[in-house]
């Protein structure tokens, strides 16, 4: 293969990645890159099978292209759609989800089109970002396939709370940098309401860290804890996720990183419930409640599971709190705890399968065997949605309503949730 090549790419890969095809006929992805691109490539590598190439220069630009407004694009392995106009963004993400459902979900039918809903802010918007540090205590994020930090004082992407912070710990004098070093990465985490700030201080290997000498490099009004300690898992933060639900979220469990987007997304889960009056349901990757308790304060009854035991605890304690049920929160793996209700012959109306990026394809099956009415999807990866999407439109399930949320401005990414009637 010659040292460098003029490609032409052709559209997006799932993963972000413009797609084109070398003299050879083979296929290359290179990041960085736009439907309608003419670019040099070097730098060629094979990765996991495919093959990828280093952008050297644009050529010819594609009609979508910008000047990135952050200082730090191309050099931080984040904001991979940085380059691209804010409404070509919008685009390639439906394009992304239907070429998903095209080639992995063998086309499933559909109702109707797919709706988009944006984000109202398409900056400033990030209230949970993990930060990687480096031997000499430099904070950053990591270059595109490297393992490089690069040093940042501000996110174009943060909002302003996470911001104070990044900036206090760019300012790190040498002594603080060297305390630094004994962190793997940092994890910071803004809310709404006090504290409006916390800090998880995430050590290497073998390390012990004691939370209270970190606190000065941090703003006064910050919470900070070490991950997988005691505080970790019992202090939290409130989260409104409707206008009636406030969830108090531990610092160690899931939460959503656009507040916004995420109480769009709680509404229409609740709103296709009710508007097929559905009365029972089963969350079956419930966090800390971000889909259970609205779901019972507008009426239903249900079971909430997780593996995670710090945010299903803090459900059960909130719906206490708002004096609804809390006796359907249990801790444990979802297969195991499905199969445990299918043998008990349980039946619910409605599930909510909210599951990590690889999918439902563990639990699936077994959830059919619950026989739900509605099976609400909520995926961050339309290739493992296109996927569970197959095989529940395989056993019956008609695709009601697809729609994308844009959940992470800038990036590649989104959430896309799925409705999915099961009812004859």
């Amino acid at each position: 293969m010659p040292t460098t090549e003029i490609l032409d790419i052709i559209r997006l890969a799932p993963g972000g990645e413009g797609v084109g095809k070398c003299e050879n006929g083979e296929v290359c992805f290179v990041a960085a890159t736009a439907p309608g691109d003419r670019i040099e490539v070097g730098q060629f590598a094979r990765q996991s099978g495919a093959l990828r190439g280093q952008l050297l220069r644009v050529v010819e630009a594609s009609k979508i292209r910008r000047d990135p407004p952050c200082p730090y694009a191309g050099q931080c392995g984040g904001c991979d759609f940085m380059h691209l106009e804010p409404t070509a963004q919008r685009q390639l993400k439906l394009e992304l989800l239907d070429e998903s459902l095209q080639r992995v979900g063998g086309n499933p039918p559909r109702a109707g089109d797919v709706q988009f809903v944006a984000s109202a802010k398409e900056q400033g918007y990030r209230s949970r970002l993990r930060l990687h540090v480096d031997q000499q205590g430099q904070v950053g994020f990591l270059s595109p396939r490297s393992h490089r930090v690069v040093p940042v004082e501000r996110c174009l992407v943060a909002d302003p709370t996470i911001n104070r912070a990044l900036e206090r710990l760019a300012a790190a004098d040498a002594r603080a940098k060297k305390r630094l070093s004994f962190c793997e990465q940092v994890e910071l985490r803004s809310a709404e309401a006090t504290p409006t700030l916390a800090v998880r201080l995430i050590p290497r290997k073998k390390i012990q860290l004691q939370a209270e000498l970190y606190a000065p490099l941090f703003p006064d009004d910050a919470v900070v804890v070490v991950a997988d300690t005691d505080d970790d898992h019992q202090r939290t933060q409130t989260m409104p996720v409707s206008t009636e639900v406030t969830l108090s979220v531990p610092l160690s469990a899931f939460s959503q990183v656009n507040r916004e987007v995420n109480r769009e997304l709680v509404h229409r889960v609740v709103l296709a419930a009710l508007q097929r009056d559905r009365r029972t349901f089963l969350d079956a990757y419930a966090g800390a409640g971000n889909f259970a308790l609205p779901l019972l304060k507008a009426g239903l009854t249900g079971v909430a599971i997780d593996s995670d035991s710090a945010g299903i605890l803090a459900a059960r304690a909130r719906a206490r709190d708002l004096g609804l049920p809390f006796t359907g929160f249990d801790v444990g793996d979802a297969r195991r705890l499905i199969e445990h209700l299918v043998k008990g012959r349980r039946q619910f109306d409605y599930i909510v399968l909210d599951p990590p990026r690889h999918g439902s394809k563990d639990v699936l099956e077994a959830v059919l065997g619950l026989r739900p009415r509605t099976i609400a999807f909520v995926s961050c990866d339309p290739v493992a949605l296109a996927r569970d999407l197959s095989l529940v439109t395989a056993h019956g399930g008609r695709i009601e309503s697809l729609t994308v949320l844009d959940m992470f401005p800038e990036t590649h990414h989104f959430e896309t949730l799925a409705i999915v009637d099961c009812d004859g």
